[in-house]
C-alpha cells in the first residue's frame, strides 16, 4: 500500500498537530505546527542548533483531558 502525502495545512488547527522541542538544560521550549512527526523534525534541523541529545520532543493531542469542544463524551 503507498504512503500517504500529506501537505502542509498552515494555520488549519484541526489537521496540523503542535510539537514543542524543549531543551533539558536551558530550559528553552520551541513550538511548531506539522503534519507528521518527519516534518517536525525537518523543521527542527532547519533550525541547526548544536547538541541534539539535550532536546526532548513533545506532541499535544487532538482529544486533551480538558471539558472542551475535544472532550470524550461518557460512555
Amino acid at each position: 500500500m503507498p504512503k500517504k502525502k500529506c501537505e502542509y495545512h498552515g494555520d488549519d488547527n484541526d489537521k496540523n498537530s503542535v510539537y514543542m522541542f524543549h531543551h533539558q538544560i536551558l530550559d528553552i521550549n520551541l513550538f511548531t505546527n506539522a503534519d507528521t512527526f518527519d516534518q517536525a523534525m525537518m523543521k527542527f534541523d532547519l533550525c541547526g542548533f548544536p547538541d541534539r541529545d539535550n532536546w526532548k520532543i513533545f506532541l499535544e493531542c487532538a482529544n486533551q483531558p480538558t471539558r472542551g469542544k475535544n472532550a470524550r463524551k461518557a460512555r
